[in-house]
């Protein structure tokens, strides 16, 4: 789910506390709820969305409990539909590929093997896969299922899997040795993954739970960063054990190369 802005709406009534603005335009935009009350001429009321602790509805009220203790209420003709709205704002995923700061960087690239970038996007790959998935999803339910940890640590493994193949076709004590090292290597991210399972499961207990759902956006933007500092251990131990050279098809196309014009 992302950020989006979303289309003013006129309430009846906004109280803070118990006090009573009366009529007024709410709208949400850049990451805050505005509140444009009609009969003042002061300037839209500014909460941001990461003060507001729950949305709740009694009757044709929707309430907003804030950080702090205040208590802001809206009485409108379409609660239940505003307080969807509401959450689905307070729901936004966190900036998550600024954590990758090695994906395609020269800080994330500093081995000379050819196959270094590659090995690279196959590292990140199930990360940014469950990223395209949860931009694309319309429910907290399935930007959570997006990033289903035990799918991320079996692609993560497949791939760790893969690049030890590569260097050791047949299976022996050396892919073994090999497959070991990577996994060693990549133990932080694994447990960033349990972590990320686990309040991942809180957090579907009760999608409308703000305090639950942001604990799971802080563990999955935590996972990313572990995935950032994980590629550049995973990438030493690749850059120590290169790919195996073909030397019969190096010698064919060097012989290839000298029979052009």
């Amino acid at each position: 789910m992302t950020d989006r802005s979303h289309t003013p709406v006129t309430v009846a009534a906004t109280r803070i506390g118990r006090t009573n603005l009366g009529e007024a335009t709410i709208a949400v935009e850049d990451g805050a709820l505005w509140i444009a009350v009609r009969e003042t001429a002061e300037p839209p009321l500014r909460i941001d969305l990461s003060t507001i602790e729950a949305v709740t509805v009694e009757g044709n009220e929707v309430t907003l409990p804030l950080r702090g203790g205040t208590r802001l209420t809206f009485e409108c003709a379409s609660p239940v539909e505003m307080r969807d709205a509401l959450l689905g704002a307070c729901r936004t995923l966190p900036e998550l590929t600024s954590a990758l700061r090695t994906l395609g960087s020269r800080r994330g690239n500093r081995s000379v093997r050819a196959v270094a970038p590659e090995e690279q996007r196959r590292f990140f790959a199930p990360m940014l896969r469950a990223r395209r998935e949860a931009g694309e999803s319309l429910t907290a339910a399935a930007t959570i299922a997006a990033f289903d940890a035990s799918a991320l640590v079996e692609s993560t493994h497949r791939a760790l899997k893969g690049f030890a193949e590569q260097r050791f076709a047949v299976v022996g004590p050396s892919r073994r040795a090999l497959e070991a090292e990577l996994f060693d290597a990549n133990e932080t991210l694994d447990a960033a993954y349990e972590r990320l399972r686990d309040a991942g499961a809180a957090a579907r207990t009760s999608v409308d739970d703000l305090s639950a759902w942001r604990t799971w956006a802080g563990m999955l933007r935590a996972t990313f960063e572990a995935a950032d500092r994980t590629w550049l251990l995973v990438d030493a131990v690749l850059e120590a054990t290169p790919i195996p050279v073909d030397k019969a098809n190096v010698k064919k196309a060097q012989q290839q190369t000298l029979k052009r014009p």
